[in-house]
């Protein structure tokens, strides 16, 4: 048995051991992380510590060993299923599971309780604590306790998923279900959960985060961990530490549960598993607590001691664990008993943009939520079919063109629909009409332009958009606006398609800015470029840059980022590989994925190549466009080789053809003169000597 202590300032200083080298649960990092940052955190730790102890005081001798307390107390929870579209998107049925787990947990009502040792059965603790799923949600209407969030935020998961979704946690207990959790301890391994204690942040951030294969047992879930992650998180939102105190032979602050040389780290020991600590034999560790780090399968019970204190914490009204039971929260969350309501459903699917080929299929995955749909109807404008009432339909689409997407789901109690627009992006097989080199420096103060770009935000927040603060070249360029901070992405643009078929050693170029915000803050900031050569169905990684070396200045931007024309930098990607060289179709994809950093800017995006065999003529061709800008005439000079056709060809900023010029030339010098009454914009002037081509930009103010 070990000695109550209340915790003293700063001890948990040394809380670390040798023990942490693998992290299954961040709860004690996160609690230091913030306790560094705000040291009133270590006096509520302290305010609750010392009513505990009054709490365990004041607990009747006559009551039973097994049962700290007669009363049932009930925890409204609501999951947040913060998903991308995958597997993470777990199943209502997994969630009930989950309940039902700890509810059983809590009350040493589960099945392996008989693997309990022996000489710890008479410890094992029952808490009277019954989770119930809300069936009312903070504004009163009917919910069937789950709501589910599309973001890509569900990878690396910390404190920022807790923002897309929330409800009050003095009136709910919130569990956030992700894909990962980020693990920047420095340690190895994998994070699977992590809780807040009582009083030690924000109430905004008052929950439990727990990976999606480590909730429940059914689904995705792990069947080595029995669904016990969830029982050790909620633990620790109801004030239970480490059963090994966080530190050699440390403190977990129960008298009951023996002292602990350190965890037991995925393993299942036989009892008795000594501990190197005083006192520690005959019986050694509490290996089957809940508190410990030994496989799900092996945990199997609370003590009295760790009962008591968790109802310690729900009996404690300044942090709001007290509200969560009373009769008027109960009827406020609809978890007071009354019969549970059908509730309408919600129709949802990932609507990230689909994009495909002529003849290409593209197959959609229901998410649908709330209450369970009677029945559902999808319907596919240009698609093939048309409709579709399966959960998961495949669809062909064989006209190029951008098309809506629509989901129907219907119950007794309602229907609800939800449309994604343009989510289907068919292109030609074959490209035709795209001016190469292409030069687009978004003159045309319009973005995304009517020449089949893209653009796509996972968070439905910032878009890349086009702005005149701050350009390389010209007047425009454009940016995220990621300063504040709000908006995680990624978030990318798609250009349109080129046919690189007679094209080899292309390259791609473009100008960047972008700042980071302070030099103490670990940045991931993060600019990938992809390409595709099926019509963006998949995409391959050719540039990432993230970081310091993606900065284009030499020192952080604390404020809004507006870059001067020295802070700017070209970027270069090569694009000769035969892979996208000599490929029919081809299209571009930049994606950023804010961190920490401030604003990025992006101009002066140049698409080139060697186009064709017959080089001779264009390789000598000389061109010069001048004046350049130009107010009024402007001329073309070039030189022939090789007598043979010249095409003269002006393009506007959407690639439309503003006139073309053809004739025979013989060898030597010429001059072009290009239409004197151009309205003011940016123009590519291409000029095609048989089957290959040079292109220059022009500006007309």
């Amino acid at each position: 048995m070990k000695k109550i202590l209340v915790i003293v300032g700063l001890a948990i200083a040394s809380c670390f051991s040798n023990v942490q080298a693998q992290e299954k649960c961040l709860t004690e990092i996160m609690f230091q992380e913030a306790a560094a940052k705000d040291p009133s955190i270590l006096k509520n730790r302290q305010d609750l510590e010392d009513w505990t102890q009054n709490y365990i005081m004041s607990q009747s001798q006559s009551q039973s060993t097994n049962s700290t307390t007669q009363v049932n107390r009930v925890i409204p929870v609501v999951v947040h299923v913060i998903h991308y579209g995958g597997p993470e998107n777990i199943s209502k049925a997994q969630i009930l599971d989950q309940i039902r787990v700890l509810n059983e947990d809590y009350n040493y009502l589960n099945a392996d309780s008989v693997n309990t040792p022996a000489v710890f059965k008479p410890l094992a603790g029952v808490t009277n604590i019954e989770f119930r799923m809300a069936q009312l949600d903070p504004s009163g209407n009917c919910t069937d306790g789950i709501n589910r969030v599309y973001s890509p935020l569900t990878y690396n998961a910390r404190n920022n998923v807790k923002a897309l979704s929330y409800w009050a946690s003095d009136k709910y207990l919130n569990m956030w279900i992700v894909s990962s959790i980020e693990n920047s301890n420095g340690s190895p391994g994998q994070v699977i959960g992590f809780a807040q204690f009582p009083g030690t942040g924000p109430a905004a951030t008052d929950g439990v985060v727990i990976k999606h294969d480590f909730m429940g047992t059914i689904g995705t879930a792990s069947t080595s961990d029995a669904g016990r992650t969830s029982t050790h998180e909620v633990g620790h939102w109801l004030n239970l530490r480490h059963i090994w105190g966080d530190a050699t032979c440390g403190n977990d602050q129960v008298s009951d549960t023996p002292t602990q040389y350190e965890a037991n780290l995925s393993i299942c020991p036989t009892w008795p598993h000594i501990s190197n600590c005083a006192g520690s034999a005959p019986n050694g560790d509490m290996y089957t607590n809940y508190m410990d780090y030994t496989t799900g399968g092996c945990q199997n019970m609370f003590s009295a001691g760790q009962s008591t204190r968790m109802n310690a914490a729900l009996s404690f009204t300044p942090f709001g664990r007290d509200n969560l039971w009373s009769a008027a929260n109960l009827t406020f969350t609809g978890t007071d008993g009354t019969p549970a309501v059908l509730c309408s459903p919600v129709a949802d699917f990932p609507d990230r943009p689909k994009f495909v080929c002529e003849g290409g299929s593209v197959q959609f995955s229901n998410a649908s939520w709330g209450g369970d749909a009677a029945s559902r109807l999808w319907t596919f404008p240009g698609g093939n079919p048309a409709t579709d009432t399966s959960a998961n339909p495949t669809v062909v689409y064989s006209t190029a063109g951008t098309y809506d997407v629509i989901l129907s789901v219907t119950n007794a109690a309602g229907t609800h629909t939800k449309t994604a627009v343009g989510m289907v992006i068919v292109s030609p097989t074959v490209v035709s009409n795209t001016v190469f080199p292409m030069f687009e420096g978004f003159e045309s103060g319009v973005f995304p332009s009517a020449n089949d770009w893209h653009t796509y935000d996972a968070n439905g927040g910032t878009f890349w958009d086009v702005n005149n603060a701050a350009a390389a070249t010209g007047q425009y360029s454009i940016n995220l606006y990621t300063y504040q901070g709000a908006d995680k992405g990624p978030d990318d643009f798609v250009t349109n398609a080129f046919d690189l078929s007679n094209v080899t050693g292309t390259s791609m170029s473009f100008k960047l800015a972008y700042a980071t915000k302070n030099t103490t803050s670990t940045n991931d900031d993060k600019l990938v470029v992809y390409y595709s050569t099926n019509c963006g169905q998949t995409w391959t990684p050719r540039y990432s840059k993230s970081g310091t070396s993606l900065q284009t200045t030499v020192a952080s931007v604390p404020s809004d980022f507006l870059p001067s024309a020295s802070q700017w930098r070209t970027e270069t990607i090569n694009l000769s590989s035969p892979s996208i060289s000599t490929k029919p179709n081809v299209r571009f994809r930049f994606e950023f994925s804010y961190d920490t950093g401030n604003n990025i800017y992006i101009d002066d995006i140049n698409l080139s190549g060697i186009v064709g065999v017959n080089e001779v003529n264009a390789q000598n061709s000389n061109v010069v466009i001048y004046p350049n800008p130009s107010k009024s005439v402007t001329y073309v000079d070039f030189n022939v080789t090789n007598p043979s056709d010249v095409i003269i060809e002006v393009f506007d900023i959407q690639g439309r053809i503003v006139s073309s010029f053809k004739d025979y030339f013989s060898v030597g010098d010429h001059q072009f003169t290009m239409n004197s009454d151009l309205e003011k914009g940016v123009y590519m002037v291409r000029l095609t000597f048989g089957d290959h081509s040079v292109t220059k930009r022009v500006v007309i103010n």
